[in-house]
């Protein structure tokens, strides 16, 4: 009796208005407003200016205590503005540029679909991992007098070098993009009998597309720093061949202006790159987080 009056005396559970799945899906919303999310942007970016500025600081300091052997902001700042008037120097970038992309795209034919193949398979994936391991632990920049005595200092001696360096990040991005694939959606696609190009299109295309993305960001700097670094040994035409010949003539502040005209190259490369991945991943949980 005691039990059956328990059971009768419990309330009974409602649900309240508008609960329910759709409330659900509307709670499960970023709930962030967009005030806010300008106010944290705003704040990032004076922390941006804040340590840019004091790295400029520091380096004028610096300068002021090297006895003239370290030019100070102003005097590079001059020089890359005196530079900038010059034919020579936007020869230079645009020639690096284009040996630049045309490594990064032979290496984006070449280890995207190879890393694909190796990670879908399980023996592929045993057999091949200590060759990759081997090869790509190997400075790429120890091979440079070997390529240069092959090809000599031309375009193809770069592109060579940025093969043999920045293939090897977007062949394990791309091994390891294939095996985060969810089984059970695999499963899902089999049994209802999906189409292959569905497939692709709806199931590896987007789980695969963020580490292959972060692949490309880690071989574009790789491959950029190889191009720079085989025109300032190897003497090919570029912004390396144009700061060793500053380098001999003891010019400091357009050494240093041409390796920040690098370092800007990068910056802007990584920025592309990044602007590109959340167009294409908008949807992802990762990207969502970054923009709230």
């Amino acid at each position: 009796m005691t039990l059956s009056t328990s059971r009768s005396a419990a309330p009974p559970q409602t649900l309240a208005p508008g609960s329910g799945a759709k409330s659900r899906r509307i709670s499960s919303r970023p709930s962030t407003p967009p005030a806010s999310g300008l106010r944290g942007g705003l704040r990032t970016f004076r922390w941006q200016v804040v340590a840019v500025l004091a790295v400029l600081l520091i380096w004028q300091l610096a300068a002021a205590t090297s006895d003239g052997s370290l030019p100070g902001p102003l005097q590079v700042a001059s020089a890359l503005a005196s530079l900038w008037g010059t034919g020579a120097y936007w020869t230079a970038v645009l020639t690096t540029l284009k040996v630049w992309a045309l490594g990064l795209a032979i290496c984006t034919v070449i280890g995207i679909p190879l890393g694909l193949l190796i990670g879908i398979s399980v023996n592929a994936t045993r057999s091949t991992r200590w060759v990759i391991d081997f090869f790509r632990t190997i400075p790429t920049i120890a091979l440079l007098p070997l390529v240069l005595l092959l090809f000599g200092p031309s375009i193809r001696m770069e592109i060579t070098l940025i093969v043999l360096s920045a293939v090897w990040p977007l062949m394990i991005q791309s091994m390891y993009a294939v095996k985060q694939v969810e089984p059970v959606l695999k499963w899902v696609t089999k049994v209802f009998r999906v189409s292959r190009r569905d497939r692709l299109r709806y199931l590896w295309a987007p789980s695969v597309t963020l580490l292959v993305t972060t692949g490309m960001r880690l071989a574009a700097t790789i491959a950029l720093l190889m191009t720079v670094s085989a025109e300032y040994i190897g003497g090919a035409d570029g912004l390396g061949k144009q700061l060793s010949i500053s380098e001999q003539a003891f010019q400091r502040p357009e050494v240093i202006a041409y390796a920040l005209t690098a370092g800007i190259i990068g910056l802007g490369v990584n920025m592309l790159i990044l602007f590109v991945q959340r167009r294409l991943l908008w949807w992802h949980p990762i990207t969502r987080g970054e923009r709230a």
